[in-house]
């Protein structure tokens, strides 16, 4: 016949006894007080088709963290489980449960046995840690045997009057490791004991000489369980941290750098030095071509390193340092030297020392000649690749010796573009079969390459320029332009 409206419970309040808050309340999580009270007020105003599911997503707790809970109060004896599926609770009184027996279930009792057994009068125990100890099979799926051998070790390691705390997250990496048996706690743990070790390890490394904090551990902890490496590995990276202020945070860019360029899941001394060695092989070579660079910006980095490695798929070190001697004439960049190596391999198919020393030994004496031309012409010479083209064509190809190509180069001095200018004209000198400076003199006004419009070009016409004795010009050549401007 009555019913509260909708809204009652909002504005209602629900009894909680003082026994609860002062006897069960202080040993429990704050989730397990969550459920309970939850459910008491459940109790007080009930509501159609409440679920375990529905609790979880009011409370943002899993099903089985709400589950969990109830288990934990029906120890506790405030809740009574009367069926699983649905899964329905009775709560009773806490003042009843006064003058009530302890709840009997047997598997925790069998647990608590246990527990205690371990301690053996080493340290007295309070319910709420055994309950605790529990909480870590039934939420975390540990096993019993696993939950045990913890705590055994942990009292061998560090004395019975270890904290509780400590003794949780040890019980979370387990979980999280997938520790299914006893031996899985040994690995674990000893792993654990070789952090605090290796952590002290590479602190004297750093000539430190005390304890290492938790987030040097915990990065201790990553080298070796997430990155692979062994102790050895580590102490050995400490080497590399001495350009600067050694720290964990350094040493942790140093092993990442390594572990990025070994690339295996387990690292060792072994591997950290035969990396060290390679790299070293590649940066002493390298530092000796930046150096011959003279280019003060230019340092070994990942970017130079990866260019060097690219040069050493063409040649090897001794021929690559002397592209960088000839790259260091012109101030040239290390990307200009990797571009000669490409021209020595793919475009001259040079493969030998003796065939690039050959080859560079042509390149000096044909821009020796073009430079000499240039000074004919009272104009800077420019060392290039099509004026070094043209002197093999005239000397090589055309057979003019240098001495007649000295000396036609006077007829090409107004010129605007001389070499293409004389070009032309040796060209026209060897169709015509004129092949001596005497013949050139005679044969050119007949055969000279017609000039740009609106300019004459007469041997007779421009001026002269003056050499000295001591010239690189042979000396029938400076007798001939004294003849030529009227001081002979």
């Amino acid at each position: 016949m009555f019913s509260f409206e909708d809204q009652y419970t909002m504005f209602d309040v629900t009894p909680v006894d003082n026994l609860f808050i002062l006897e069960h309340m202080p040993g429990a999580q704050g989730d397990h007080v969550k459920v309970y009270l939850y459910g008491l007020m459940q109790c007080y105003h009930p509501q159609k088709d409440t679920s375990i599911e529905q609790m979880g997503q009011y409370l943002n707790m899993t099903e089985e963290e709400i589950l969990a809970a109830f288990r934990y109060w029906e120890r506790r004896g405030l809740v009574h489980r009367i069926s699983d599926r649905p899964p329905t609770f009775r709560y009773v009184n806490a003042k009843k449960l006064m003058f009530m027996e302890a709840p009997n279930d047997p598997v925790y009792d069998a647990f608590g046995q246990a527990v205690h057994g371990l301690f053996d009068n080493k340290r007295k125990l309070y319910g709420k840690e055994v309950s605790r100890c529990y909480e870590w099979v039934e939420q975390m799926g540990l096993p019993q045997e696993v939950v045990l051998r913890l705590l055994e070790k942990l009292i061998e390691q560090r004395g019975a009057k270890f904290s509780f705390d400590s003794a949780e997250k040890r019980a979370v990496e387990l979980a999280e490791a997938g520790a299914k048996c006893a031996e899985d706690v040994d690995v674990v743990l000893d792993r654990d004991k070789k952090v605090v070790e290796g952590s002290r390890a590479v602190l004297r490394k750093f000539s430190m000489f005390r304890e290492p904090t938790q987030p040097e551990m915990n990065l201790y902890r990553k080298w070796l369980v997430e990155w692979g490496f062994d102790p050895e590995a580590i102490l050995a990276a400490c080497e590399d941290t001495t350009n600067g202020k050694p720290s964990f945070k350094y040493l942790d860019g140093v092993l990442r750098d390594r572990r990025e360029k070994i690339g295996t899941k387990k690292i060792t001394a072994q591997q950290l030095e035969k990396n060290k060695q390679q790299r070293e092989d590649v940066e002493t070579p390298l530092r000796r071509l930046l150096a011959t660079l003279n280019k003060p910006g230019l340092t070994v980095n990942d970017s130079t390193m990866k260019l060097y490695t690219e040069m050493r798929t063409l040649y090897g070190d001794e021929i690559i340092l002397m592209a960088g001697k000839e790259c260091a004439k012109r101030a040239c960049d290390l990307d200009d030297v990797l571009k000669t190596l490409k021209n020595w391999k793919n475009k001259n198919g040079l493969t030998t020392v003796a065939q690039i020393e050959e080859y560079m030994a042509q390149v000096g004496r044909y821009d020796a000649l073009v430079e000499q031309l240039y000074s004919v012409w009272g104009k800077t010479s420019r060392s290039s690749a099509a004026n070094r083209a043209l002197v093999q064509k005239w000397t090589e190809e055309w057979s003019f010796t240098w001495d007649m190509v000295v000396y036609c180069a006077a007829f090409a001095k107004d010129a605007d573009k001389p070499m293409p200018y004389l070009n032309k004209l040796l060209d026209t000198f060897r169709q015509e079969g004129v092949l001596t400076p005497e013949a050139a003199a005679t044969a050119h006004e007949k055969v000279k390459p017609a000039a740009k419009a609106g300019k004459v070009v007469r041997e007779q016409q421009y001026e002269q320029r003056q050499y000295e004795e001591n010239q690189q010009l042979p000396e029938w050549m400076q007798q001939r332009l004294k003849e030529m401007n009227g001081d002979a």
